[in-house]
């Protein structure tokens, strides 16, 4: 979703397609003149392309799938092609700051939507630990409900600072990319954002990540559940199949490979446990037990 390249927090920023809240995100851009997708691989799309408005593809390569229909095409080099158009266009904007302000408030409670009072939901998770992580960290994310929500609610203030599976949405990432990430990065903090489905596939690299002395913070979601299926399920009519989790105590997991761990079920818990990211000596392991109701609000 080429998170960052825009930073998020510009006034001029929508958000993010295809994440959480994706209906808003569709009537906003229904509303618009022109769409010009820039490099945008249609990979990253979970819904059909249903948008009446023009498109103008600006892309290295010929729009030769069509999964989005554009009349006019600038292939070559996006960066040179973007100056271009920027250089010579006229006129005054469509939106002003306070449209897209107005549109943002609305993203914002869509994101909000479903959370439970005096419960540790997903998008507290996610708050807390944006604000407790210094304005440089990289983010990785792994594939689950979780994810949707992180794409639309980290904020990103530069390019190549969210990595995550999208399109193919391959689980397990989360873990080893925050490893990589680590030890390609040498000083800039890194964090993993995981869920519980994500992590059990590669827990045991908890132990490289010990053994490298990697200074990095795992954030686990737990709720039992490969969420993002069940929920696929229930509304398709079928009763949850093969999405349960087991419980596991995953500070005992930590610990028995030299690895720091905490557990938190609430706001302030998750608060103490992120004070002290910047002062990392090693890999800290958090397991967040979060109520997965707002899920099933979002999705």
């Amino acid at each position: 979703m080429a998170k960052g390249v825009f930073p998020e927090d510009r006034p001029l920023f929508a958000g993010v397609l295809d994440m959480a809240c994706n209906q808003v995100l569709w009537d906003f851009l229904a509303d618009s003149d022109l769409v010009v997708a820039a490099g945008f691989d249609p990979v990253e799309l979970i819904n059909p392309w249903a948008l009446a408005v023009p498109v103008l593809h600006v892309d290295t390569t010929a729009n030769v799938d069509q999964i989005y229909p554009s009349g006019c095409e600038l292939v070559g080099d996006v960066s040179a092609s973007l100056d271009w158009l920027a250089d010579g266009w006229r006129g005054e904007p469509r939106w002003s700051e306070r449209d897209v302000a107005a549109h943002r408030e609305r993203l914002r409670t869509a994101y909000y939507a479903g959370r439970v009072a005096g419960r540790l939901n997903p998008t507290d998770v996610i708050d807390v630990v944006r604000a407790s992580a210094s304005p440089e960290t990289v983010v990785t994310c792994d594939v689950g409900s979780h994810k949707l929500l992180v794409g639309q609610g980290w904020q990103a203030d530069r390019p190549r600072s969210v990595l995550m599976s999208n399109g193919l949405s391959a689980m397990g990432l989360g873990l080893p990319g925050a490893i990589a990430a680590q030890m390609t990065l040498g000083e800039v903090p890194v964090v993993a954002l995981i869920g519980d489905g994500g992590f059990a596939m590669a827990a045991t690299e908890l132990r490289l990540a010990v053994a490298r002395q990697l200074r990095l913070a795992v954030v686990v979601f737990v709720d039992g559940s490969l969420n993002r299926i069940e929920l696929k399920q229930r509304a398709l009519g079928y009763p949850s199949t093969a999405t349960r989790l087991d419980d596991i105590d995953l500070v005992a997991l930590a610990g028995s490979m030299g690895c720091d761990g905490v557990r938190v079920t609430s706001v302030a818990e998750l608060e103490k446990a992120t004070a002290g990211l910047a002062g990392l000596t090693g890999p800290l392991l958090i397991e967040a037990r979060i109520d997965p109701a707002q899920y099933e609000a979002q999705f």
